[in-house]
């Protein structure tokens, strides 16, 4: 819904030649094309930044927060036993050889990890950015290890399949109407993003309320919507929710 929706102000401001593409990044991710981290996620998000080029190179300078893993040995040295066991870990990949680095997303593929990423551009993109070098070296370690760190204002995966099987929440649907009545989980309420302004005096303020859609950028629109309306007990799901029928599946 973002999509059309900032496709048609292009439109209304004069622009006649605005497209759309319609299953955004989880269609992208499926097909398995690359992502790409911005530099303000390499600098603060919670990622595992690796370097895959050659010791010296990095020594030489590097990304502050990376760790240095050679593409040579990405495999042979560090199969998928050495990587975090949580498949949704973020993973973000640089180096002097793009080939490389699309190779390395592609074996985080085989190995069932959703999240890998490119940081084109590597130290050239950092020093334009203005932002200092480090020197030295920084092998990786023999287990890499990541810790995923949610927001307060969000609720893991677990947590909110919990309350769907106890209740006692309210399940907010912020997904399109049609998309409500296709399929939803059992007691959800179904509100759309673009509704809630008009509507949110339809949610409890006495009881805990979990936003979701599909992936959890509509839940967020949502959730600031009530945030700005004085709302303390929203949590959104960041999560991709795929319905068929009575049957759902939740994914990282």
């Amino acid at each position: 819904m973002l999509s059309p929706k900032a496709a048609g102000l292009a439109v209304k401001n004069g622009y006649p030649n605005v497209k759309v593409f319609a299953g955004g990044e989880p269609a992208w991710s499926k097909a398995e094309y690359s992502l790409e981290a911005s530099v303000n996620q390499v600098r603060k998000g919670n990622i595992l930044l690796i370097d895959l080029r050659s010791p010296d190179k990095f020594a030489a300078g590097h990304i502050d927060r990376a760790v240095n893993i050679p593409f040579k040995d990405l495999e042979k040295n560090h199969g998928e036993n050495t990587f975090p066991q949580y498949k949704g870990a973020l993973l973000v990949f640089t180096g002097d050889n793009p080939a490389e680095t699309e190779a390395a997303v592609e074996l985080m593929r085989d190995w069932s990890f959703t999240k890998a990423a490119i940081f084109p551009g590597n130290v050239e993109t950092w020093q334009k950015a203005e932002i200092p070098l480090a020197t030295g070296p920084a092998p990786a370690p023999a287990k890499l290890t990541y810790t995923r760190k949610l927001p307060p204002h969000e609720i893991g995966i677990a947590d909110f399949t919990k309350a769907l099987k106890e209740g006692g929440a309210v399940i907010l649907d912020a997904r399109a109407a049609a998309e409500f009545t296709a399929g939803h989980f059992p007691s959800a309420v179904g509100i759309p993003s673009e509704e809630m302004g008009q509507r949110f005096a339809e949610v409890p303020k006495d009881k805990p309320v979990y936003l979701h859609c599909s992936t959890g950028s509509r839940a967020e629109m949502a959730f600031d919507i009530l945030k700005d309306k004085g709302y303390t007990n929203v949590k959104l799901l960041k999560a991709n929710i795929e319905f068929k029928g009575d049957s759902y599946k939740i994914t990282e």
